[in-house]
């Protein structure tokens, strides 16, 4: 059993994290909790048998980054330290990495699975890394680091530093280079039968595979996206990248015999072109999880719904709001709120076309009650205001 200590300044986040599950079934213990850096260094002297932290970073009277400079293990067992991060804090938590953190999870994606499998990663790293000289914490670090900044990269415009940042973690994305997208079919049944070893070994070994082929095509990075989907970044030519690619594809269907789909990318010219290749990537593929599914069928059939909110759609789609959020994101590069806003735009656009409603009247149909806010909303999306719109389209 692993006793964890969790570290944050909002008692509702203690909460939910120690009650996400039933924890001591996974083998970790989650009763010790501070509220903020000074307060878990005390709790760690007075409690040796912590070896996980799961650590905050913005917190007053001490924060994270403070904490990790201070938790020194001395002759003390391993700790390993996790770090829990908003959105905006990511330049924090590469500072995190140097001062001892091995692996990092966003809040906006914490979830019980992300949750566990980071203190599975990390209990596994403490028990190796009692070994004399072993350096599996720091390669962790690396190896991780490295994954989640190209996976941020497919998500989010790149942060300024961006190159120079995985320039340190041995990435170098030199223009022009490509992103090969595969996707396993019928995953469902693929994962059925790895169930016993563990969907996490599978993966490891699709990776392990890509890279193997890469390394006789060209030069790159693979790096895991989901269990059923993988992204490339191949350097090279367009011909070779596209070479690449079906030798891949032949390679995984042949020892694994599954069924593999996959989209290319055109040539990306720096880090800012990576984002919107890989939505195009997406459009070529055509296939929308079964999340992104639902809760676009719900928006589409509620929008005028005054109330609608993420937590309803992430309830209709049976996910949290968190992961709704990212995947939603993830394959149709916009956000649910831009998403219900075009809708509800989309069909004021009609109602304006078909009808001879008020501006207001249009407002309330799809869902605004506020008719300022649904102006500015429309001005932002058509170009012009509703009532000008209406002029010139309204029906005779």
């Amino acid at each position: 059993m692993h006793a964890v200590l969790i570290v944050d300044d909002e008692p509702f986040v203690r909460l939910s994290l120690a009650s996400m599950r039933a924890w001591e079934e996974d083998g970790f213990d989650m009763s010790h909790e501070a509220s903020n850096g000074k307060e878990a260094l005390e709790v760690l002297a007075n409690h040796p048998e912590i070896d996980i932290v799961l650590l905050d970073i913005s917190m007053p009277v001490m924060d994270g980054i403070e904490f990790l400079k201070r938790a020194s293990n001395g002759d003390a067992a391993p700790r390993a330290f996790i770090v829990l991060s908003a959105y905006d804090d990511f330049h924090l938590v590469r500072t995190a990495f140097t001062q001892g953190a091995v692996d990092y999870v966003r809040k906006e994606e914490m979830e019980g699975d992300a949750i566990l499998g980071a203190l599975r990663k990390a209990a596994a790293g403490i028990d190796k890394s009692r070994d004399p000289g072993s350096s599996i914490i720091e390669r962790r670090q690396v190896e991780f680091l490295r994954a989640q900044m190209l996976r941020d990269l497919i998500a989010e415009p790149p942060a300024g530093d961006s190159a120079a940042a995985l320039a340190s973690l041995g990435v170098e994305l030199a223009p022009p280079f490509f992103l090969c997208a595969f996707w396993i079919g019928e995953f469902q049944s693929v994962a059925a039968r790895y169930r016993d070893d563990g969907l996490e070994r599978f993966s490891s070994m699709i990776e392990r595979s890509l890279a193997q082929v890469l390394s006789k095509r060209g030069k790159g990075n693979v790096v895991t996206v989901r269990p059923d989907h993988v992204l490339v970044f191949f350097h090279g030519e367009e011909d070779t990248s596209g070479i690449y690619c079906s030798d891949a594809k032949e390679y995984l269907e042949r020892y694994f015999s599954i069924r593999v789909n996959f989209s290319m990318s055109a040539a990306c010219g720096s880090l800012a072109d990576i984002r919107p290749a890989y939505q195009a990537a997406l459009s070529h593929r055509g296939v929308e999880s079964r999340i992104v599914v639902l809760a676009k069928r719900f928006i589409r059939e509620s929008f005028a719904m005054p109330g609608l909110s993420l937590s309803g759609v992430a309830d209709k789609a049976g996910v949290s709001k968190n992961h709704l959020s990212w995947e939603f994101t993830r394959e149709t590069g916009e956000t649910l709120t831009e998403y219900v806003a075009r809708v509800r735009i989309e069909e004021a656009k009609r109602l304006f076309s078909t009808t001879r409603l008020k501006v207001y009247e249009v407002a309330e149909r799809v869902g605004y009650q506020n008719v300022e806010h649904f102006s500015r909303v429309f001005k932002k999306m058509a170009g012009t205001s509703p009532s000008a719109w209406a002029e010139e389209d309204s029906p005779p």
